[in-house]
């Protein structure tokens, strides 16, 4: 099954990437066959040039009008080069001619794709809505309160724990002692903690306490410290942070299924024979 996933990856990037190439609609009212360049009696058009920056658009994002200029100026020097590949018969080599017809059998795969497989596969902002409404828990996050007290030293650390395993007062203690002077007017309160914003190590110990458990000295990059453990709970990622998230993994699986599904029917009308002692 991996393996066919890999198949539907290559040949759905190929698909995709020749998707809607040379289907640029031109500007309203222009004529789309007025020369815009010309090399050696051979005319560029500004059908031609408007493919090729749909082309661009496509792989780079928008293209200023100031730029225009250069697009045709490589047109022009991409059509000096095929003029002169073409008067030292570079296409009469068979090495060439093969490139030429794997090229061609590309596009041809490409465009059916594009077809039968891309097209009929759009995602709708409805699918995504739904998605996300019937799968909430997916895009929740574990969040956990934590207050901490950070000092330089172990040997700080180890005589403030032996306080607090004393009983005395924990957020007193971070306003007095905490090196962590954003943290330590608030006695030591650090608020609601999400996975990956802390290095590990903390994060690890935040997670990992009840409410009102202290932890043991632990050591980063930035000191010793002594936690306090407060309420987790979890949040739902909003709406608008992971739709285009959720697009793309229904736009993937989408894809997927239409093409094994065409597959399926092309491989059953087909008579196909593999010969494997041919392969030795």
């Amino acid at each position: 099954m991996r393996r066919v996933l890999a198949v539907v990856v290559l040949l759905l990037g190929a698909a995709i990437g020749s998707a809607g190439a040379g289907e640029g609609p031109a500007a309203a009212g222009a004529d789309t066959k007025r020369v815009v360049a010309r090399v050696n009696q051979v005319e560029i058009t500004f059908d031609d040039f408007q493919q090729r920056l749909q082309m661009l658009q496509q792989q780079r994002g928008p293209i200023r009008p100031e730029q225009f200029k250069d697009i045709v100026g490589d047109m022009v020097k991409e059509e000096l080069l095929l003029q002169d590949a073409t008067a030292e018969a570079v296409g009469q080599d068979a090495a060439v001619q093969a490139k030429l017809e794997q090229a061609r059998r590309q596009v041809l795969i490409g465009e059916l794709l594009r077809r039968k497989v891309i097209v009929p596969s759009q995602i709708t902002e409805e699918d995504v809505r739904k998605m996300y409404e019937e799968n909430k828990p997916l895009f929740s996050t574990e969040t956990v309160r934590v207050s901490h007290i950070m000092v330089k030293t172990a040997e700080e650390a180890d005589a403030i724990l032996k306080e607090l395993q004393e009983g005395k007062d924990f957020a007193e203690l971070a306003k007095a002692k905490s090196q962590d002077t954003g943290s330590a007017e608030k006695g030591g309160d650090l608020g609601e903690l999400r996975h990956g914003q802390t290095v590990q190590e903390f994060e690890d110990e935040a997670f990992r306490l009840k409410p009102g458990e202290l932890s043991p000295v632990i050591k980063t990059q930035y000191g010793y410290h002594i936690l306090k453990g407060g309420v987790h709970s979890s949040v739902v990622q909003p709406y608008d942070e992971v739709k285009g998230q959720i697009r793309k993994s229904l736009l993937q699986k989408r894809q997927e299924e239409t093409f094994l599904a065409f597959m399926a029917e092309l491989e059953k009308k087909a008579k196909t024979e593999i010969f494997e002692d041919q392969l030795k």
